[in-house]
């Protein structure tokens, strides 16, 4: 390998579709790629770190599959939104569901999510280790959007659960988080797949992982909830598809997940994002080689000229 060459993983969100970055992270280790450096946005944050901790995929498989039996898992809340009688896709999609029930009608004016922060703070707890960001194996940093001034931003520091519920607070569900004076929420409002905080970390070649599944159809609104979550899915898929642009490959696993709050998918995410891998091992390869022979020549004229 050329000399300081680093691979970087930047693992997007996606919820119970993110399982596939666990299929994806095996899919790679078979296949003898090192991964030097791990991103990731919301539930990628979460599988990253996990990885990043103990850099062992069996570890993060068993940890989870331990986590979706738990009394913590169940007293999170999330099959409650796999339950509601509808296929759309999205938060936003959800709240406006809840609405349309009345069921919204208080908590939208009361509180500031769904989801309180002690049985968010367990999830947590039970995913992660209790260490700072600085602590974890290979270097890893998360992406949360400040509400406050806008910005994008790169946490590769401090509490590592901390950061990591800063990046999964998905607005209205979860609470925002503050850190060091900031109003911090999901990372995927900003980022949808980490690349450039990748590359911000030393990482000369960067695979991204995409979970998002295709754009649903979209019928006539029944009412202004309707339109403002269309108008926020389509924003946020034009957002990911620029995004993507800046990798130097992009895997999207098709894990045929139809619900983001579905868990009981976990497995099948697994295998399609190991298929994914294998589909495009070949080009995989030949890419790093590629990125490889560019970064040792770069380096040998750096040295030749100092």
């Amino acid at each position: 390998m050329a000399k300081g060459f680093k691979i970087g993983l930047a693992l997007g969100g996606g919820a119970a579709r993110a399982f596939s970055h666990i299929g994806v992270l095996a899919g790679l280790e078979k296949h003898g790629i090192t991964v030097d450096i791990v991103t990731g946005t919301s539930m990628g944050a979460i599988i990253g770190a996990m990885f990043a901790t103990h850099t062992d995929v069996t570890a993060v498989r068993e940890r989870f599959n331990a986590y979706l039996a738990s009394e913590e898992f169940a007293d999170s809340g999330f099959n409650f939104f796999k339950e509601l009688d509808s296929h759309d896709t999205g938060v936003l999609a959800e709240v406006g569901r809840l609405a349309r029930r009345g069921v919204m009608n208080t908590l939208m004016i009361t509180q500031t999510a769904m989801v309180n922060e002690k049985t968010a703070a367990e999830s947590y707890a039970y995913l992660l280790d209790d260490l700072d960001v600085q602590q974890t194996r290979i270097p890893f940093a998360a992406i949360a959007l400040d509400l406050k001034s806008g910005e994008s931003l790169m946490l590769d520091h401090g509490r590592l659960r901390e950061v990591i519920a800063a990046s999964c607070a998905m607005p209205g569900v979860l609470r925002p988080v503050e850190l060091d004076g900031r109003l911090l929420v999901d990372g995927g409002w900003s980022e949808t797949v980490p690349i450039t905080a990748a590359r911000r970390l030393g990482a000369d070649f960067v695979i991204a992982v995409d979970v998002g599944d295709e754009l649903i159809g979209f019928d006539e609104p029944r009412n202004a909830l309707d339109i403002i979550a269309r108008a926020d899915a389509l924003a946020r898929r034009a957002l990911n598809i620029e995004q993507l642009k800046t990798a130097d490959i992009v895997l999207s696993p098709h894990n045929g997940v139809t619900h983001w709050a579905d868990f009981s998918t976990s497995e099948q995410a697994i295998e399609r994002g190991e298929e994914e891998v294998e589909r495009r091992i070949a080009e995989v390869q030949l890419a790093i080689k590629k990125a490889q022979a560019t970064h040792w020549l770069d380096w040998k004229r750096w040295f030749q000229g100092k």
